[in-house]
């Protein structure tokens, strides 16, 4: 059963990619169609299995991100990434919150959904990027260190939620904590492990190992930051970005680079895709009424003109912060988890929740066509 299900995401991904490129869109649109088509007539059912498969996907894309962004630049624009973040998780909040109250919902809701709009989908805004080979420039590596950025605010507001769900108070000393070990695990990530790799490399450059072993080295590294940045708080997809900015620093970056690219693109991440697609019911989309599509509405306006301000006060050109707030629309991934916590601690019903995974779904398959004829328009203008 398993072999057949992984059988039809495959044929599902490669059709999709076919009719992106028909209709001259990157290939993550034709996958999420798919992906859409194959979950709403029943062919097969989404399995924890498949899944789990879609997280190696989703990792894979992360580590080759890291692998091929600019460093020095990544680290010159820390500061605008992090205004860019802030500004885009401040007002999504507010316009979330305030907008479910008007709907008639409690605070606890309220708050429930404005966090549900912060983050952002770091693997649709990767893929976009990668396809049209943006990602290792100004742009893109503000694009991404506000998207990392994001998805730890992001995790830290959904444990927020979660604690006073259980027991009504925030978690004061539990928050300090995973912002400190964060920033403990960036701090040093990003400075001594880095040179500690780089030496490593100079000595060691692999010239006696095969490519597979090179690959291998990779994404054991990867892992492990990736299981070290769950454990403190972080998720493993932020730990297997930090690794590949890591590895991106050292003599045998280009070989990885190409590999991952290649191992994750032809299996691992199609499958991320196309399961996603599949989660999107239409029925449910149809069932839970205006209050869905305002929240669609407010989500996509809220990261533009949120992120599209931080990144004009960061003095990068309107089009350039237009830009910005398109590629930070997706959500998806944290928003996931906290529509299962909801559940689980009966903080919403099953109505909002699908008004949650629709706004998931609908940024990420708007996105896609979205940011590509954004960001062709500024390659052409360079």
């Amino acid at each position: 059963m398993f072999t057949t299900n992984l059988l039809i995401v495959l044929i599902g991904a490669l059709l999709g990619r076919i009719l992106s490129k028909k209709l001259k869109q990157p290939s993550i649109l034709g996958e999420l169609i798919l992906g859409m088509i194959i979950g709403n007539i029943g062919i097969i059912t989404l399995t924890e299995t498949m899944k789990d498969i879609a997280d190696i996907g989703i990792l894979f894309l992360l580590f080759s991100a890291g692998l091929a962004i600019n460093f020095e630049e990544f680290k010159r624009l820390g500061k605008s990434s992090s205004v860019v973040a802030f500004s885009g998780v401040v007002l999504p909040f507010l316009l979330g919150y305030f907008i479910t109250i008007l709907f008639g919902f409690s605070k606890l809701i309220a708050v429930f959904v404005g966090v549900s709009l912060i983050a952002t989908s770091v693997g649709v805004k990767t893929e976009i990027l990668s396809e049209l080979k943006m990602i290792e420039t100004r742009l893109g590596t503000l694009i991404m260190g506000a998207a990392v950025i994001d998805d730890v605010i992001a995790i830290i507001a959904v444990g927020i939620v979660a604690s006073i769900a259980t027991s009504g108070s925030i978690p004061v000393k539990r928050v300090l904590l995973t912002i400190f070990l964060s920033a403990i695990f960036l701090i040093v990530s990003l400075t001594l492990v880095i040179k500690l790799f780089k030496k490593f490399s100079e000595k060691f450059t692999f010239k006696m190992a095969s490519i597979e072993d090179i690959l291998l080295f990779g994404v054991i590294i990867s892992l492990t930051f990736g299981v070290t940045a769950e454990n403190i708080g972080l998720s493993i997809i932020t730990g297997a970005f930090i690794a590949g900015l890591i590895l991106g620093q050292t003599y045998f970056a280009r070989v990885l680079f190409e590999h991952v690219s290649l191992f994750g693109e032809s299996l691992f991440i199609p499958i991320f895709f196309v399961t996603m697609g599949m989660q999107f019911n239409i029925y449910t989309f149809k069932s839970v009424g205006f209050f869905a599509v305002i929240l669609i509405l407010v989500a996509i306006i809220g990261k533009i003109v949120g992120c599209g301000l931080g990144a004009k006060i960061s003095k990068f050109t309107s089009k350039e912060s237009f830009a910005v707030g398109v590629a930070m629309i997706p959500r998806a991934g944290v928003e996931l988890v906290l529509i299962k916590l909801g559940l689980d601690y009966g903080i919403i019903s099953s109505d909002i929740a699908s008004v949650i995974l629709c706004m998931v779904i609908v940024t990420t398959l708007i996105t896609p066509p979205f940011l590509s004829s954004v960001l062709k328009g500024l390659k052409l203008r360079r």
